[in-house]
């Protein structure tokens, strides 16, 4: 029996899936001059070498009509077999050097043998040589007149500008439900098979908008489950597959904080035979869409905060590196989601210490009958599992700036022209003097990287923040016969002790702007 994607792939024009290639198509094959070199440039799966075949049907047609293929005549059917000689596939990444590329030359300059012209598709066409691109490109600015050729890459970014120039680019794309869906009810039509709005929701949820996934998906379903199935047998297929433990159902209990259920579930995903891999990938691409919809741009669940969306993917990622030095395929994963709930677990610890806090000294305040600003900055605050003191940050504040200093010499020499000012809960806040090295310091890469140097002096987890003094006119009004020695105390407020012992900012502007 032949898979799906290949025995319902699309013929004509008009049954391409991709509504943009569609268009392009149509436009680029009805007119009169044909060019005879494309770019086909998109992911695995979108259609490319379906396009190609079509567009080979479409310029040796006997009966084209507005660019569309007869699909009947037999240089058509020739072509849709596979067994026309004028019609000749390569695959750059197994024939990619200049000799594969001088071979193609030589039979390009061959008149066809039967059809108008001679079409040559030329796959993951990156993956040539540079020496095999040079020949290539000699080939495609002077290309005979009974030549076409189309080249399709998944990565076009390493096409060198020369070739890209000559080529017409048709950019393929991730399907959408509605293209998706389309694909998939022409090979349910041809089996007999009635699948309802379910059943394509879950499979076009696994085929991560690739038309070659969700024909293969349909596939298998129909081979294990026969022609008779519904939804709830599909989401039990689905499930077995991943011990019953989706990305929403992780989401549910990471809302509950339930850590030892999510652990046990995964082990038994272990014992499952569970790709790890592919999981984390699918949960990046499920918290890349939470991040997106929290943002207006799509559809998600209510109430996750943006920060916690974007540690998450940054855990993942992190845990996708640490899956080439371990044997151990579920621990990565499982310590990116115990970091998560620690981290979780943490900040509800403070935020409640802090509402119970401020709460005190508001009954406190209103007993006294007198209306207070209340600030309450505790000197001593508890992280993790001991206590941090602010003498402790003020300290040991040089040591964070030689550790943050080899991954970047301007946040480091930012650092040196601020100081500690407090703890709130995990957090601390940094006194910038200077709007420009707030900015700066909060850019995320900048504040990733201050808080990785905290993490290692203090061996937890501290959030960095910026404050911009309100001392900072006076600073900026020195005139420039003031000696830096004096500017160094000005920024500081009034004389006091700077952490790196008032080392002068001509030192410091020096490092930032050479």
């Amino acid at each position: 029996m032949s898979v799906f994607y290949l025995k319902y792939r699309p013929k004509k024009i008009g049954e391409l899936d991709s509504d943009s290639v569609r268009v392009s198509l149509q436009k680029i094959l009805s007119g009169r001059d044909i060019p005879q070199s494309f770019l086909f440039a998109g992911p695995k799966g979108s259609g490319k070498t379906s396009a190609a075949r079509i567009v080979a049907k479409s310029v040796n047609c006997v009966e084209v009509k507005n660019g569309e293929p007869c699909g009947k005549c037999d240089n058509c059917l020739e072509i849709d077999r596979g067994s026309s000689m004028d019609v000749m596939e390569l695959d750059a990444a197994s024939n990619r050097g200049i000799d594969d590329v001088r071979e193609l030359r030589d039979k390009a300059y061959l008149l066809p043998s039967k059809l108008k012209k001679k079409v040559f598709i030329i796959d993951e066409v990156h993956m040539l040589t540079k020496e095999a691109f040079n020949a290539l490109l000699k080939l495609i600015e002077e290309p005979p007149a009974h030549t076409l050729f189309i080249t399709c890459t998944t990565d076009p970014e390493k096409i060198p500008d020369t070739v890209l120039s000559r080529l017409i680019r048709i950019d393929f794309k991730k399907g959408n439900f509605a293209e998706v869906e389309s694909a998939l009810k022409r090979a349910a039509e041809g089996e007999g098979l009635k699948l309802d709005e379910k059943i394509l929701k879950l499979i076009f949820e696994r085929s991560e908008g690739s038309f070659r996934n969700a024909q293969k998906i349909l596939t298998e379903l129909f081979l294990e489950l026969g022609k008779n199935f519904g939804s709830k047998e599909v989401k039990e297929w689905f499930d077995g597959r991943t011990g019953g433990y989706g990305s929403a159902d992780l989401e549910d209990d990471l809302w509950k904080k339930d850590t030892k259920k999510i652990l046990q579930k995964m082990e038994e995903m272990a014992d499952n035979g569970m790709d790890f891999k592919q999981y984390r990938e699918k949960l990046i691409r499920y918290f890349q869409n939470q991040l997106l919809a929290n943002w207006g741009l799509g559809v998600g669940r209510e109430g996750w905060k943006r920060q916690d969306l974007v540690r998450w993917l940054n855990l993942l990622i992190a845990a996708g590196k640490l899956e080439k030095d371990t044997n151990m395929e579920q621990l990565p994963l499982q310590l990116a989601v115990v970091e998560f709930l620690i981290d979780a677990e943490k900040e509800d610890r403070v935020i409640k210490e802090e509402k119970t806090e401020l709460t005190e000294v508001k009954q406190e305040t209103k007993k006294e009958g007198k209306e207070k600003i209340i600030e309450k900055m505790p000197e001593v605050v508890e992280v993790g599992d001991f206590q941090l003191e602010m003498a402790r940050v003020e300290n040991e504040w040089g040591k964070v700036l030689q550790v943050v200093k080899p991954f970047n010499h301007s946040v480091e020499a930012f650092l040196r022209a601020a100081r500690p000012k407090i703890l709130r809960g995990n957090c601390l806040v940094v006194e910038v003097f200077y709007p420009f090295h707030k900015e700066k310091l909060e850019e995320l890469k900048n504040r990733s990287i201050v808080e990785e140097g905290l993490m290692r002096v203090f061996a937890t987890k501290i959030r960095f923040e910026c404050v911009l003094s309100k001392g900072r006119k006076k600073a900026l009004e020195i005139g420039n016969d003031t000696p830096m020695d004096q500017v160094s105390d000005n920024l500081v407020n009034n004389g006091e002790k700077s952490i790196e012992d008032k080392k002068d900012l001509y030192d410091v502007a020096k490092e930032i702007f050479g």
